[in-house]
């Protein structure tokens, strides 16, 4: 469909504006209407009212360089902090600075205000005129340098701009034209005082002048020196001071023994109600120290700190038996552990004091031990009953330990104790169980070391038998690696052994698979032999063994390679012998070992053993003759051996099967 054309349009428009106006009034025929949609526009905002013609204009400024413009009346867009002008656009043109306003024009000659007169200007003669240096020769040569400052060589600019060079030199040096020099000062006449000064120095013969003060009358002689003799019978007056007598050199600090105080002046004022001071009191003799409880808490000279075994403790040792426990104010674990471990600087010595008092004062408490009644307990409880099982023993050790600065731990696991039984050889290995309690302390250099206060306290006998106090110092100075073979912690890093070897739970209970011999307690507390140096280790010697021939060899040691019994044990060694049955058992016999002093060893025939169920046995010779056997010599035990009387001590046992 095509459109209409625009005539047709716009006459359709027209026809409906001719509608609407005859509504309104009937317009006159033939007319066209007045109102026109293409001619409709908005009408145009009248402009803003000019402003008021009496606000003054702002007082213009000076632009210069050094100060900016001021924009106190311009918006705050045009404003930065602190009242500073915005940075110009980079198309902004740059405004010049004002210029100071010009000098106003000169005037003619003929007006009334005329120029200064300039003065006259001198002649060349007189502008170089100056005067003649009397100083050294380089200052006239200086002075003729035609670059230095004073210089005279100066470029003349003429008006044409032409210049010309000028050089001016000074004239020749001329003695004679020399103004005269001015006359000298006479000398001042001297005055009195100088003259007197001068003449008193130089002539002392001169008569003094009148005006000079009178001269004062010389200083009387002092009086004669007194004889001393005389001076020391003579009375003394009570206006004199007394001296002290003299006293010798020795008695100043170093004669105090022999010569007492130094007197005191019978003149001296005392005070108001004070008596004349008498001797000082005495000092009373038991606040006195003893020596021998000071020097007991020393180690000896000749103890050997490197080997535990060997090392003398007796001052740790004498120092824990002063404090029994019935006598402690109180159960302060803290008060007990400073008293017991301060005199001493070593960790091992303040280790050991602890390990000591255990022994005197807390035992083993069978009665719940045996009665199935063991509790938990404190360490304070155990410092006030005195009763403990093994774990009691740890615990109060580890925190005695503590206490002291020490590093200790209380270890649980299983340990060879009473009632134990060895097995029996191809027995199978039982399940791994605890029933003992032992410390682990670390001591000097480090080294962490095993101890058993528990058994190093006494023995446990039996449920019938009272507990037996006894010391037993190697379970603090046995080594850890027979420490372990009687002690298996459940952790295998709380073995602490020295050697390598990887000690395990089978290899911990086939140790003594068979049972060992017997070793008493003197053998290491009396005779400084060592445990596990017995040999055979084993408790049950055949008298019938075709592997191992016919003899058998019996060995023990001392604990350490440098033990001395004199230095380190109890005095002189014992005499050594072995208790045999004889053939079939029907004659005794004590034979002596070999010795050096260290090691012990005896071979024996199988059959002069004894028969089977027949005991062998290593005695110490205790008495010899009714008295100490300490210092007998072999040669003397075999020289006399069945004529004297003796008395035995035994140290280790063996039964023959």
């Amino acid at each position: 469909m095509e459109e209409p054309p625009a005539s047709s349009v716009s006459s359709i428009k027209s026809r409906i504006a001719a509608l609407n106006l005859e509504e309104v009034h009937a317009p006159a025929p033939g007319t066209r209407p007045a109102y026109r949609y293409e001619q409709a526009a908005p009408k145009k905002k009248p402009p803003p009212p000019p402003p008021p013609s009496q606000r003054p204009p702002p007082q213009q400024r000076h632009q210069t360089v050094n100060n900016p413009p001021i924009f106190s009346n311009a918006p705050t867009s045009v404003r930065q902090p602190g009242n500073q002008p915005i940075a110009a656009k980079p198309d902004t043109p740059k405004i010049q600075p004002a210029l100071p306003p010009r000098l106003p024009p000169r005037t003619s000659s003929t007006s009334s205000q005329q120029a200064p007169v300039l003065p006259p200007r001198k002649s060349p003669e007189n502008s170089i005129k100056r005067r003649d240096s009397t100083e050294s020769v380089s200052t006239i040569a200086s002075g003729r340098s035609t670059w230095s400052v004073g210089s005279a060589k100066t470029n003349l600019s003429g008006a044409s701009g032409n210049a010309s060079l000028h050089q001016v030199r000074a004239p020749l040096y001329d003695p004679s034209k020399l103004p005269p020099l001015p006359p000298k000062k006479a000398p001042d006449e001297p005055t009195p005082i100088r003259a007197a000064l001068k003449s008193t120095k130089s002539s002392p013969n001169v008569v003094p002048d009148r005006k000079l003060p009178p001269i004062l009358p010389s200083r009387p002689p002092l009086p004669a020196r007194q004889d001393s003799t005389s001076q020391e019978h003579a009375q003394p007056n009570k206006a004199q001071i007394i001296l002290p007598p003299r006293r010798p050199a020795l008695s100043f600090g170093l004669n105090k023994s022999t010569e007492g105080p130094p007197p005191t002046s019978a003149n001296r004022p005392l005070e108001h109600g004070t008596p004349a001071p008498g001797p000082p009191p005495p000092i009373p003799l038991a606040s006195r120290p003893n020596l021998d409880q000071i020097m007991a808490s020393k180690p000896k000279p000749s103890a050997t700190t490197s080997c535990l075994k060997c090392r003398d403790f007796s001052g740790p040792d004498n120092h824990a038996a002063q404090y029994s426990r019935q006598n402690l104010p109180s159960s302060d674990v803290t008060w007990l552990a400073t008293q017991l471990t301060s005199p001493f600087p070593s960790l091992t010595d303040k280790a050991r004091a602890i390990f000591t008092w255990l022994h005197h004062n807390v035992e083993y408490d069978t009665h719940s031990y045996f009665g199935g009644t063991i509790s938990g307990t404190t360490p304070e409880r155990t410092i006030t009953t005195g009763l403990a099982v093994c774990d009691g023993y740890a615990g109060l050790f580890a925190t005695l330990a503590l206490k002291s600065g020490l590093e200790s731990v209380k270890i649980s696991g299983h340990g060879k104790g009473y009632g134990h039984h060895p097995l029996d050889p191809g027995a199978s290995i039982p399940q791994y169980s605890m029933n003992h309690a032992w410390n682990a302390v670390r001591i000097d250099n480090g080294e962490w070391k095993l101890i058993d206060a528990c058994w190093g306290a006494g023995n446990v006998k039996g449920p019938s038998d009272p507990y037996e106090k006894c010391f037993k110092p190697q379970w603090f100075t046995m080594d850890n690696n027979e420490f372990g073979c009687s002690h298996f912690p459940p952790d295998n890093s709380q073995l602490f052994r020295t050697d390598v070897r990887a000690f395990t739970w089978e290899d911990y209970m086939l140790e003594d698979v068979g049972e060992r011999l017997t070793v008493y307690t003197p053998a290491t507390t009396d005779h400084g032999l060592g445990e596990r140096t017995f040999q055979p280790a084993a408790k049950h010697i055949k008298l019938y063994d075709p592997q191992s021939g016919p003899t058998i060899r019996f060995s023990f040691a001392s604990v350490c390679p440098h033990w001395d019994n004199e230095k380190h044990g109890k005095g002189k060694p014992y005499v050594m012998v072995l208790h045999i049955g004889g053939r079939d058992g029907r004659k005794t016999d004590w034979v002596p070992f070999q010795t050096d002093g260290k090691v012990f060893w005896l071979d024996v025939n199988r059959t002069d053993l004894g028969a089977p169920g027949q005991k062998v046995s290593v005695f110490a010779v205790t008495s010899f003759n009714g008295r100490d056997g300490r210092g007998l010599s072999y040669p003397e035990f075999k020289s006399k051996k069945g004529k004297t009387a003796m008395g035995f001590g035994g140290v280790a046992m063996w039964e023959l099967v």
